[in-house]
């Protein structure tokens, strides 16, 4: 099995279904540069349409005529043609590069939309290496694909123009070089499906190499510890082995070019050069048609065969495995089933969960048990508990990007896991504890949310947020951040992404201590400009004064959930007092544990 799903026994008919639609969203925007490339290659054609014609005028009308200036003229006129190919040939490297290199754009969107898609919806690993080997694939499509159009695009016109030309010049010699053409092109049809069927094989094998290999340095020393070396190398052997003969298939496959060469180009000639002597005293063909159509096989035909067979099956075959590898982990995931046919919109945005539980495994202990909350509109709630306990599990519940084992979560009457792709973020925003500023100027970092904000509205946030010393330290909103993880500290990086969420239409907002970089006095502030916006703010706490400035409290336990006000919390929940005394730096009552100690999420 390979490690981007794509499976040997796949189809080998060229480019169908997923890949074409790849390569063509790929090629979508190039049908000005490829049209350019079609006109040049009329011009490229001209030497191979006319070389066998102007050999045989020139025989025909002047050497042997008795006129060598005639001869002479042809010849010259043959000339004159290759000067022309060799400038269509300089003429096609732009529109060659303007094709190609847009091309490798669309195809790294489509390798980050994907993974980054699968990675938000959960339908897929997050594999850092799989992302790496694609993006080393899409260079690999890039290079094919100019390499191609460099020599597939003039092979193809090369065969057209001497067929061609052959018709024109002596119709019954060009059915004596036909036949024996239509069959090796029927061959290396033939066999063309078993190499790239091998190729797919041996790409498979080269992966499980890197995949085994891989898996052995990273394990290094537990196998050292286990005493497993033995077998880890017997595990890496294995894929070694199978890759090497993988590849010897691919080159046995590959060996078939030799006789489809011999079938096409020199059978053809051989059968012009016994058929010509006899054509020639019946009147049928001339002597210089003889040569010519011997020109046009030799000269033409066999280097364009031995190229067919050779350098563009070997880059035709790796293209198609290529293009269906990146296709199979470049398909749009399908939205959830119950997300897949739009429903009512949300009525408001009213939290109602209904015996929620989550688990990472169907096997696993829930990390959220049982748990049952109401949230009115313009509610401010704060989730307390011991490290561990859930608290950033539920937030991402809440926020539909997992999805509950049991039970559900309402968003204005509608399960918020079932909003799709476009209403969720419009709906519920969730800051997490690490923010993220790209790389762009600081008012495309604040607008992002909201990109029709306009420069009151970035003020406002900026303002909101405490965020004007960072503006003018930079040189305004408009200074560009080349390097904001160097340029930015931890704290600034949170205030531009809380300045961001607040800067957002979301009526629900979720901090995951989102202020945790802040200072005490940056984080009151952060919180009181959310708890000012209209709409609903859900903070899960990492200070004590978080707890005190929220309406109601939630503490999860581990077992249960119980939501209150500080107060009633204080007087009713043991486990929250003891939460309390740790936050405020005294020692929980005697008896009870310190829930701190509790391990880590």
């Amino acid at each position: 099995m390979s490690l981007t799903g794509v499976s040997t026994g796949a189809r080998t008919a060229p480019f169908r279904g997923p890949a074409a639609r790849l390569l063509a969203r790929s090629l979508s925007g190039a049908g000005g540069p490829l049209r350019r490339i079609a006109l040049w290659s009329v011009l490229e054609a001209g030497p191979a349409l006319a070389s066998g014609w102007a050999l045989a005028a020139a025989l025909d009308r002047g050497f042997l005529a008795g006129e060598p200036s005639t001869g002479l003229l042809w010849i010259g006129l043959l000339a004159t043609l290759y000067i022309v190919r060799a400038l269509a040939e300089r003429a096609l490297f732009d529109p060659l590069a303007a094709c190609v290199e847009p091309m490798r754009d669309a195809l790294v969107t489509a390798v980050v939309d994907a993974t980054l898609s699968r990675a938000v919806r959960g339908t897929g690993a997050y594999d850092a290496a799989g992302v790496s080997r694609m993006t080393s694939q899409v260079d690999t499509v890039r290079l094919v694909v100019g390499a191609l159009l460099r020599t597939a695009r003039p092979l193809t016109v090369t065969l057209i123009a001497t067929l061609v030309g052959l018709a024109a010049l002596a119709p019954v010699l060009a059915a004596v070089v036909a036949v024996p053409l239509a069959a090796a092109l029927i061959a290396f049809a033939v066999s063309m499906r078993s190499v790239i069927r091998r190729r797919r094989a041996a790409v498979v094998a080269e992966e499980d190499v890197a995949a085994s290999t891989g898996a052995v340095l990273g394990a290094g020393r537990d196998i050292a510890a286990l005493g497993a070396v033995a077998l880890a190398c017997g595990t890496t052997g294995r894929s070694a082995r199978a890759s090497a003969r993988a590849s010897v298939a691919v080159a046995w496959a590959a060996a078939a070019r030799v006789p489809i060469v011999l079938l096409g180009g020199q059978l053809p000639l051989l059968l012009v050069l016994l058929a010509g002597p006899t054509l020639v005293e019946e009147g049928t063909v001339s002597a210089g048609e003889v040569v010519g159509a011997s020109l046009y096989v030799t000269g033409s035909l066999v280097p364009a065969l031995q190229l067919l067979t050779g350098t563009v099956a070997g880059l035709w075959g790796q293209l198609q495995v290529v293009l269906e590898r990146l296709a199979a982990a470049t398909e749009p995931c399908d939205e959830p089933a119950s997300g897949t046919v739009r429903g009512d919109a949300p009525s408001g945005y009213r939290i109602d969960v209904d015996n929620l539980t989550f688990a990472y495994g169907p096997h696993a202990e829930p990390v959220v048990r049982d748990v049952r909350l109401s949230v009115p509109e313009g509610d401010h709630l704060v989730i307390v508990g011991a490290s561990g306990v859930g608290k950033s599990t539920l937030a991402g519940l809440l926020a539909g990007l997992e999805r509950p084992s049991g039970g559900r979560i309402l968003l204005g009457g509608r399960p918020v896991a079932d909003l799709g792709t476009r209403e969720r973020p419009a709906a519920v925003a969730l800051l997490p504890q690490e923010a993220y500023v790209f790389r762009g100027t600081l008012r495309d970092n604040l607008r992002y949310l909201a990109p029709d904000a306009d420069p009151a509205a970035v003020a406002a946030s900026i303002a909101a947020m405490g965020l004007e010393p960072v503006v003018e330290r930079l040189g305004g909103v408009d200074a560009v951040l080349e390097d904001p993880a160097a340029e930015l500290s931890s704290g600034e990086r949170q205030l531009v992404a809380a300045a961001r969420t607040w800067l957002s239409d979301a009526p629900v907002v979720l901090l995951d201590e989102a202020t945790c970089h802040l200072d005490m006095r940056s984080e009151a502030v952060v919180e009181a400009a959310f708890a000012a916006r209209p709409g609903t703010l859900v903070v899960i706490a990492h200070r004590l004064a978080s707890a005190l400035r929220g309406r109601r409290v939630l503490l999860l336990d581990g077992t249960r959930a119980v939501c209150g006000t500080h107060t009633e919390l204080l007087a009713a929940e043991p486990g929250y007092a003891a939460l309390v005394g740790h936050w405020d730096g005294t020692a929980p009552p005697a008896g009870r544990p310190d829930p701190s100690a509790v391990p880590g999420e």
